[in-house]
């Protein structure tokens, strides 16, 4: 058994330990100002100039919950709630509570704008248990106890945990604690595996699902645990989520395989696993998974539904939590195998031949799921499988292949013959075809195993779920091979299908289409091809459906499956043909014979052979409306702005400045139109302006050194030049280029200098493109970039890479940001250090220009902002400038 005790990270740890005195005599002292005489589970808290608070005993048993397991830190000194509370939203408050010169704790007011406003105003607490607090700076998310007080009411309702076991300054753990009224003290835990420092994001510092899961990472190598303290036991039960584990098997930073198990304590009542089989899961669009199988516990059946499986010792783990240990869960190291060898209760395995992972049905819930491919129920008794989980995926266009009675574990095989990977002896497989999105079924599949030797080898079609087989094929089966339930097994036979086999089944339908004019001259044209050829916008699919059934190639396969499936039925029903023909192109569908089958019907119907333009014809239907992807604008005073939908600058007297962004958008075309409040503030829905400049270069901003000396390309405060003028050089839908002219630099000197950024489609980052004109024989010029010192800063410098850059913080509005700059390496000659910038220097040659690159991250703005470190914008940086050397 692997046990991972460390309940101490970085120092020091607050005792663990259960209170010694009643709860009741806590709140008595801390409400001890309270007019005596009230009932003590119903205590008022007065608060001057606001409604008085009823302190319920669900809100006494919650606070005895957290102090069962963090003590006396998480009671609130009601001396430190008021002042906090009358004091400024958002101003922090040190407390130095050893009285050792450093602060121990700060408090404040949390005015970020992605808490509710119901639970406002939310007070925190937040110990720096790993020792690197400073006063004046702000606490960190990888070493230190965040302790919540919705309503600033004096009793805590949330506390998250973040934990860096390794001393790198980045996070490793967290643990999310709240109360439930069933179960009491629960926390949220979650391990970061592959070290990408991404974990859960909270609003109100919990976990709710709805708003939480797109912006909780759920990816990479990752592994979560779901725990109910048990003071009996004074251990951490586990259940529900016991665990779930995500797994990198190709180290691309995205999930291709994870698993859940579902159970309580040491009893497993299922599991889910899962695979993105074809690997299309991108860190922009992490979540893809394809196929799964839900498996039921040994001995489950519909008359037993509480079997469950043991976990012993050998194929488990505890993990210790603010000093409690859990119960036994399964190990992520051995997980695989150990799961691999077990023979299941009942098993459901499902293919999404849609390519649409998203919950069925539930039109606010929008996502590519990241829990896997979550099977829908069975309610047929005589093939009963409940749900597990949820939400799942719904009845239609999911293959679904059922295991009633396993008599040893799991076995997969591909067929070549209908390019699918199938489970071994299932009992039913099926697909519910709901081609148009108006859940009523189209169509309905049936494989059926008719020898009972384990393999499917006959396909039976209903068209419009009428009861009637309108067709049915047998599956050649002689070329099945077996595959392993891994991720490079699947991979390695699936993903050459999506590779050859829309082109072919493309060419077959328009073989079958000639065919079918060349019989009936007005035929009306299959339904499913008018909605393909319409890149699948109906009435139905939104128009993010549409798009994306349209760009995927299983998407497509699956439609040209449906489409020339249907039009064999048609073709078949017209009587049309000779026996033989049939015949023949029978025994080459049963084998998947697609070129033998178009060849076959040409010849039969006298139609000439289609010619193959299936990538010409796919390219065009993913191609997307011109759009323009980059903008522009001008403000009075020389303000201008320019952006991707990545990223927006602003240029003004000689400074850089920078707009965080919460989505891809531009913003700058209806820039007054959506910003409704100043956006120095985080009061808008697009997001805010990110940087404090004051009298620095900002982001990328220019100074001229002449022999040395240097001269800001800018405005200085009282001063009236440079002068500049701007202009409009180049604009497309993919590419803007302004040139700002700096003139007036160094007196009595003609030297202009031209700068030229440029906003570049699908790029966060913008090239500044700078000429110095006006140079004297014999002087050396050079040219340095700022970059804003931040109040709070890790400064990056790597000159071998070409960057400098920084990620710190300013004020609580704009949170954390990553400042950078890339230049060209061979150009270094020195850091100049001011007291409100960093400069790097670099050489200038005359008539030549040059090319450096500045951009930017808004933690505020990212998908996943929990929780990355300035280690991570470094890489970034370090990335990007190796792409454009």
């Amino acid at each position: 058994m692997y046990c991972s005790d460390l309940c101490v990270a970085n120092g020091k740890r607050y005792n663990n330990k259960k209170i010694s005195f009643p709860i009741v005599s806590i709140l008595f002292f801390f409400f001890a100002y309270n007019a005596s005489g009230e009932n003590a589970l119903e205590i008022r808290l007065p608060v001057k100039g606001i409604n008085s608070n009823v302190v319920s005993g669900i809100e006494i048993k919650k606070q005895e919950a957290f102090q069962q397991i963090f003590g006396n830190t998480v009671i609130l000194d009601p001396a430190m709630v008021q002042k906090v509370k009358s004091d400024k939203p958002g101003k922090r408050h040190y407390v130095d509570k050893n009285m050792d010169g450093k602060p121990d704790e700060v408090w404040f007011i949390d005015t970020d704008r992605r808490h509710s406003k119901e639970r406002q105003p939310i007070l925190v607490k937040v110990i720096d248990e790993n020792g690197n607090l400073e006063a004046g700076k702000e606490p960190d998310k990888y070493g230190d106890l965040w302790i919540v007080d919705w309503y600033a009411d004096g009793l805590v309702d949330a506390v998250i945990d973040y934990e860096d076991l390794d001393n790198d300054g980045d996070l490793d753990r967290m643990g999310m604690f709240f109360y439930d009224e069933k179960y009491g003290l629960r926390v949220w835990w979650s391990r970061d595996d592959g070290d990408d420092n991404l974990l859960w994001y909270d609003v109100d510092y919990i976990y709710d699902q709805t708003l939480c899961q797109y912006k909780t990472h759920f990816g990479g190598d990752e592994s979560f645990c779901s725990f109910y303290f048990a003071p009996d036991k004074n251990q951490w039960i586990p259940f529900s989520e016991n665990p779930f584990l995500f797994y990198d098997q190709n180290n691309d930073g995205v999930t291709e395989e994870v698993i859940r198990l579902a159970g309580h304590d040491k009893d497993i009542w299922s599991i889910r696993w899962s695979f993105d089989v074809d690997n299309d899961g991108t860190l922009t669009q992490p979540r893809n998974f394809d196929a799964s199988i839900t498996a039921l516990a040994p001995g489950w059946t519909p008359t037993k539904t509480d079997a469950s499986l043991k976990l012993t010792k050998d194929e488990s783990e505890i993990i210790t939590i603010r000093g409690v240990p859990t119960g036994s869960v399964l190990n992520r190291q051995t997980a695989t195998k150990y799961l691999k060898q077990i023979t299941w209760g009942r098993i459901a395995f499902a293919w999404d031949e849609i390519d649409m992972n998203r919950a069925w049905n539930k039109t606010n819930d929008t996502i590519d799921r990241w829990e896997g491919v979550i099977a829908a129920a069975s309610l047929d008794s005589a093939f009963y499988m409940p749900r597990v989980g949820g939400p799942d995926c719904g009845p239609y266009n999911r293959r679904y292949e059922l295991v009633l009675r396993p008599s040893k574990p799991n076995e997969f095989y591909f067929n070549p013959s209908d390019y699918r990977v199938h489970i071994k002896y299932s009992d039913k497989a099926w697909m519910n075809v709901d081609y148009d999105g108006d859940n009523k079924s189209d169509m309905y599949y049936s494989w059926l195993d008719t020898d009972k030797d384990g393999i499917l080898d006959k396909i039976t079609l209903d068209i419009g779920y009428n009861g009637v087989i309108d067709d049915s094929w047998n599956i050649d089966i002689s070329d099945v091979k077996p595959v392993p339930w891994t991720f490079e097994g699947l991979n390695s036979v699936y993903e050459p299908v999506l590779a050859y086999m829309p082109a072919r089944k493309y060419l077959l339908n328009k073989a079958l289409n000639a065919v079918l004019k060349s019989i009936k001259k007005n035929t009306e044209e299959d339904p499913i091809w008018t909605l393909v050829q319409q890149k699948m916008k109906n009435g139905n699919f939104t128009a993010d459906i549409s798009k994306k059934l349209t760009g995927s190639d299983e998407s497509v396969l699956f439609y040209l499956n449906l489409v020339c499936d249907s039009q064999i039925a048609k073709l078949k029903k017209w009587k049309a043909g000779s026996s033989s023909f049939w015949k023949a192109f029978y025994t080459a569908r049963s084998k998947n014979d697609i070129e033998s089958m178009t060849v076959l019907l040409c010849k039969e119907f006298g139609v000439e052979t289609p010619i193959q333009d299936y990538h010409e014809w796919s390219d065009l239907r993913k191609e997307q409306p011109h759009q323009q992807r980059v903008a522009w604008m001008e403000n009075p005073l020389s303000n201008w702005r320019w952006e991707s939908e990545n990223a927006a600058f602003r240029f003004y007297d000689g400074h850089f400045d920078l707009f965080g962004k919460r989505a891809k958008q531009l913003i700058f075309p209806l820039f007054s139109e959506i910003t409704k409040e100043n956006y120095h503030y985080d009061r808008n829905e697009w997001g805010m302006d990110i940087l404090e400049i004051g009298n620095s270069s900002g982001c990328g901003g220019l100074i001229l050194y002449v022999d040395g000396k240097a001269y800001p390309v800018r405005i200085e405060p009282k001063q009236s030049v440079p002068t500049f003028v701007g202009r409009l050089v180049e604009e497309t839908s993919e590419k803007i280029t302004l040139e700002f002219v700096a003139e007036h630099i160094v007196p009595d000197k003609p030297y202009k200098v031209k700068i030229r950024p440029t906003a570049l489609a699908g790029r966060e980052d913008s090239p500044i493109e700078v000429v110095v004109e006006g140079i004297s024989q014999g002087e050396k010029i050079e040219i340095g970039i700022g970059l804003t010192r931040l109040p709070e800063e890790i400064f990056i410098m790597d000159k071998q890479a070409g960057i400098m850059g920084s990620w710190g913080f300013q004020n609580p509005e704009i949170g954390w940001i990553g400042l950078g700059v890339k230049f060209p390496s061979n150009r270094f000659v020195r850091l100049d250090e001011q007291t409100n910038e960093h400069r790097v220097v670099l050489q200038y040659e005359s008539g030549k220009p040059f090319v450096y690159y500045i951009q930017s991250r808004w933690l505020k703005g990212l998908r996943f902002s929990c929780c990355p470190s300035a280690k991570d914008w470094e890489s970034v940086l370090k990335q990007q400038a190796n792409q454009i050397k």
